[in-house]
């Protein structure tokens, strides 16, 4: 359930979740923003909703679910399960900063993400503990970027770089590299490839890197977007 704004008219993603078993993400040096890359990234904005975008100045989500065995046993400490399994969360779209209710079987956790800080309470009380600080940081980002879609990629430090075509569910689709610095998290830098949907201009699928822990240093992970509704 979600819900994002009067008069917003924004493309709702559903997203899958998985390992990413397609070729490594490109490593070249991306000094500019291309401007047909860019083109494309706005195109994608104007297809999820930019005119009432502009206008939104909260997102609200919920999430329920259950995680597959694969995540936690890989990534405990990003996966969380005991405090992890449901969650609100809520983003400032003007500051970009991210609150994140969640609940697990061992109680609540509350995690708080401004630009640049983070701050993570279990049960109420504030933990000072570096790595699971990181991996909040990392977690909230990634998810901002869920939510926000194209959107996420109007900030600061971008570079944006065509990248060919590929297929998701079939559709045909332009792909852009997106160069994030800084990456999610704490990470330096980290890669994006965005697939957009040639006919339509929908955002289908991001792969990415995810730097930000020494755990998934080099990994990447996919996220195809499906089911897509207009709110209002």
């Amino acid at each position: 359930m979600s819900k994002i704004g009067v008069g917003l008219a924004l493309g709702v993603l559903v997203g899958c979740f998985a390992g990413c078993a397609s070729p490594q993400i490109s490593s070249r040096e991306v000094r500019r923003s291309e401007r047909a890359a860019m083109d494309l990234v706005s195109a994608a904005r104007d297809a999820h909703g930019a005119k009432a975008f502009r206008k939104a100045r909260e997102i609200h989500v919920r999430y329920e679910g259950k995680w597959a065995a694969i995540g936690p046993r890989f990534q405990p400490i990003l996966a969380d399960t005991a405090f992890r399994r449901a969650s609100t969360e809520r983003i400032n779209v003007k500051e970009r900063s991210m609150v994140q209710t969640h609940i697990g079987p061992t109680g609540t956790k509350l995690v708080i993400r401004p630009p640049g800080a983070v701050s993570v309470k279990y049960n109420g009380q504030l933990t000072e503990d570096a790595e699971v600080k990181r991996a909040a940081a990392l977690v909230a980002d990634a998810y901002t970027l869920f939510l926000l879609g194209p959107f996420y990629f109007d900030r600061p430090g971008v570079t944006l770089a065509s990248d060919g075509t590929g297929t998701v569910d079939g559709a045909v689709c332009d792909e852009v590299l997106a160069v994030l610095r800084p990456g999610f998290g704490v990470a330096e830098e980290d890669r994006v490839i965005l697939s957009i949907d040639r006919a339509t201009k929908q955002l289908r699928r991001v792969r990415m890197t995810l730097n930000g822990l020494e755990s998934t240093r080099g990994a990447e992970v996919d996220v195809t977007f499906r089911d897509f509704r207009t709110i209002d």
